[in-house]
C-alpha cells in the first residue's frame, strides 16, 4: 500500500500552497487532481497583500511581472466608470508594513502554472492529474483515500493527513465529512446572496489600418492612448443609480484583459448573459470626449465592438459561508472547501492561501515531532482553527465594506468616514484608513483565545516586512531569515551595539530549554543588527542589518512611501532583544532579556506536552 506525508486532494492555488509549504519542511505530499489541465478561464483575479507575500515566500515572486501587474489604486464611481469616481484607495502606500506589492490583479492559470513548476522542481510534491477521489477508509490512525487514476484505475494511498482543497462542492467535505462529521458550509458575519453576471475580456487595440474611420485618430490620439482612455487603469466599484459593478483590467498589462462583473437580480436561466453584458457595458465604452472639459467635436464615440473578445461570460451565485468545524481528526479543509466570499473584496484566493500557509508548519510539526498523539495534534489543528476563523472574519469584514458600498452606493456613513481618514492622516500613530485588512494586519492574532502564541509575552503579533543585508550578502526580504531557517521557528536577536554576549545568551537558553531540534536549536539563531555593527567573518551566524530608504536608493532600490526600517522594530516592540518568530511571519513570543526568552522557551515546550 503506497503512503505518503500528507494527501491533497484539488490543486488549484490553495492545494499547491500547502504542498510547497509542506515541502520547505521537507515533508512529502501527493496531490490528486481530478482534471487532467489548468482550466483556461481566468476565475479570481485579485491577490490581497499578505497573499502576494505568501507567494513571494514559496519562491514565485520572479513570476509575479508575468502572472498579473500590481494595481496602483481603487476607483469607486457612481452609475459606471465613465464617470470621474467620488472615492480613490490608493496603493501605492507601505500601509501594510510589507516591501512586496500590495495586491495583485493577476491571471489564474498563470499563477497555477507557476505554481506547478515549483511543484515539479521539489523532490517532496507530486502532482497527479487525473485522478478522481472516490472513498475514505482508515488504517489505525492514518487515513486512507481511494481513488481512480487518469487510466481508470483503482489506487490507494495512505497518509498521516489528508488536506481537503477541492472546492465548495468538493469531495472531502461533501462525500467524507458532512454526514460522518456535521461539517457543514454556513451563514456567517456577513450575509450576502446575489446573482451576478462575470464576464473576462480580451481587448484588442483599434489601429488607423484597422479602423480608418474612427474619429478619434483625427484628434491625434494613438491606438495605446484610446486604449487608456475607454478601459481607464486601476479597479472599479460602480455603485447605484444603475446595476452594482466591478470592472478593471487584471494580467500583465500587455494582455490587456478586462474583468466586467454586474448584478443581476432578476437572473433566470432564460436569459442570454452575453446580450445582458452587452447592454450593460456599451454605454461604459462610449465617450463624449477625453475629459468633461475636453469633449469630442464630433459627438459620442464608442470602442470597437470587434476589438472585445468575449473569453467567458455566465451567471454566478454570490454568497459568503464558512464551515461550522474546520477539520475532523487527521482531515482538514482549506480554502474554498473551508469558506467561499464575494468577490467584493477580493479575499477568496487570499484566504486559501492563508489558509495553507499557517497550517503546513503546524502538519509539520505534527509529523516531526516523535510521539505526537492525539491531544497535541488537536491543539495544533485547533489553534490553527481559531486564528484562520479570525482571519476568515477580518476577510469579511472588507468583503462586507465594499460590498455595501458596492450593491447600495454611498451614503452619509462612508462621507464620513472619507473624511474621518483624511483627518486622521494629520495625527501621528492613529490609523488613517477606512480599509479593515489594515487594521487587521496591524493587530494580527493578538485578540485571538486558543492561538498559537504568547499573549502575555508580545505573541500574536504579524512581523513587518523590510530589507536586510549582510556583509556577504545582497540586499534581501527579511522574511527570508525566516525562510532559510531549517527549523519550524526561528529566532531573531536584535541587537544594538556588541552582539556577541547576547548571541551567547541566545545560544545558552536554547540548549538550556531542550527542546526537540526540529522544532528550534541553535541553528534557528538570526541575528539582527540595528546599529549596522559588521561582523568580524568569524561568527558561527551570519549578522544582518536593516536597510534604510537612503541605502536602498543608493543600491538602486526603490521603496514604497512609508517604508521604514522602524515599522520592523515597532511590531516587535521597541525593547524586544529575543523574537521567537513563526514561519507564516507571526510572532510566537518577544522577550527583553534571557530571562524572558527561558520563560518563553519553557512555555512552548508545555503548549506542545
Amino acid at each position: 500500500m503506497e503512503k505518503t506525508d500528507v494527501i491533497i486532494v484539488g490543486a488549484g492555488p490553495s492545494g499547491l500552497a500547502i504542498a510547497l509549504s509542506l515541502a520547505r519542511f521537507k515533508i512529502h505530499s501527493v496531490i490528486l487532481e481530478k482534471d487532467l489541465e489548468i482550466t483556461k478561464d481566468p476565475r479570481g483575479v485579485y491577490l490581497a497583500h499578505d497573499a502576494v507575500r505568501i507567494l513571494w515566500n514559496l519562491g514565485l515572486g520572479d513570476s509575479m511581472a508575468d502572472i498579473g501587474h500590481e494595481p496602483s489604486k481603487i476607483n469607486f464611481h457612481k452609475t459606471s466608470f465613465v464617470n470621474e469616481p467620488f472615492h480613490v484607495a490608493e496603493f501605492v502606500h507601505d500601509v501594510f508594513w510589507q516591501t512586496v506589492p500590495n495586491a495583485i490583479l493577476h491571471i489564474q492559470p498563470r499563477l497555477e502554472h507557476a505554481m506547478r513548476q515549483k511543484i515539479l522542481e521539489s523532490p517532496f510534491c507530486e502532482l497527479r492529474c487525473g485522478c478522481t477521489v472516490v472513498g475514505k477508509q482508515q488504517d489505525g490512525e492514518d487515513p486512507i483515500i481511494n481513488y481512480t487514476d487518469e487510466n481508470g484505475i483503482s489506487q490507494v494511498l495512505v497518509g498521516s493527513f489528508v488536506v481537503g482543497a477541492d472546492g465548495k462542492r468538493g469531495v472531502v467535505r461533501k462525500e467524507f465529512l458532512e454526514q460522518s462529521a456535521g461539517i457543514r458550509q454556513v451563514d456567517d458575519s456577513y450575509k450576502y446572496d446575489g446573482t451576478w453576471v462575470a464576464a473576462n475580456l480580451r481587448i484588442r487595440l483599434p489601429t488607423p489600418e484597422t479602423h480608418p474611420d474612427f474619429p478619434l485618430w483625427e484628434l491625434g490620439l494613438s491606438p495605446e492612448a484610446v486604449y487608456d482612455l475607454f478601459w481607464p487603469k486601476g479597479w472599479h466599484f460602480c455603485t447605484p443609480p444603475g446595476k452594482p459593478t466591478a470592472a478593471g483590467r487584471f494580467g500583465p498589462h500587455q494582455e490587456r484583459m478586462w474583468r466586467h462583473e454586474f448584478a443581476q437580480e432578476d437572473w433566470d436561466d432564460s436569459m442570454d448573459s452575453e446580450k445582458l453584458l452587452w447592454e450593460h457595458i456599451t454605454p461604459q465604452v462610449t465617450r463624449k470626449g477625453e475629459s468633461p472639459d475636453k469633449m469630442f467635436p464630433h459627438g459620442k464615440v464608442t470602442y470597437p465592438r470587434d476589438c472585445i473578445e468575449i473569453l467567458r461570460c455566465c451567471p454566478y451565485r454570490f454568497t459568503h459561508k464558512v464551515v461550522n468545524k474546520w477539520f475532523d481528526d487527521r482531515i482538514v479543509l482549506i480554502g474554498d472547501a473551508a469558506h467561499v466570499f464575494p468577490p467584493f473584496g477580493g479575499q477568496g484566493i487570499a484566504c486559501g492561501l492563508r489558509d495553507a500557509h499557517q497550517l503546513a508548519w503546524r502538519i509539520s510539526l505534527a509529523c516531526r515531532l516523535p510521539e505526537c498523539g492525539t491531544s497535541r495534534r488537536e491543539v495544533l489543528l485547533e489553534s490553527w482553527a481559531s486564528e484562520r476563523y479570525q482571519g476568515v472574519k477580518d476577510a469579511a469584514a472588507l468583503t462586507s465594506l465594499h460590498g455595501e458600498l458596492c450593491n447600495q452606493g454611498d451614503s452619509i456613513f462612508f462621507w464620513l468616514l472619507r473624511k474621518l481618514s483624511g483627518f486622521l492622516k494629520y495625527i501621528p500613530f492613529i490609523p488613517s484608513s477606512e480599509n479593515p485588512m489594515i487594521t487587521s494586519e496591524a493587530r494580527g492574532h493578538k485578540s485571538v483565545k486558543g492561538g498559537f502564541f504568547l499573549a502575555e509575552h508580545g505573541g500574536g503579533g504579524r512581523l513587518a516586512q523590510i530589507y536586510v543585508k549582510s556583509k556577504s550578502q545582497p540586499p534581501m526580504l527579511s522574511d527570508e531569515l525566516i525562510r532559510r531557517t531549517e527549523t519550524i521557528l526561528t529566532l531573531i536577536v536584535l541587537v544594538r551595539g556588541e552582539y556577541k554576549e547576547k548571541l551567547a545568551e541566545a545560544q545558552a537558553a536554547i540548549r538550556e530549554a531542550k527542546l526537540d531540534t526540529s522544532i528550534i536549536s541553535e541553528h534557528s539563531i538570526q541575528l539582527v543588527l540595528l546599529d549596522e555593527v559588521s561582523s568580524d567573518g568569524n561568527d558561527e551566524v551570519e549578522a544582518y542589518y536593516p536597510m534604510s530608504t537612503n541605502r536602498l536608493a543608493e543600491l538602486g532600490i526603490s521603496a514604497k512611501p512609508g517604508y521604514s526600517i522602524s515599522n520592523y522594530i515597532d511590531r516587535l516592540g521597541v525593547s524586544t532583544t529575543f523574537a521567537i518568530a513563526r514561519p507564516d511571519f507571526y510572532i510566537f513570543s518577544s522577550s527583553r532579556n534571557r530571562t524572558e526568552l527561558a520563560e518563553c522557551l519553557s512555555q512552548l515546550q508545555r503548549q506542545l506536552e
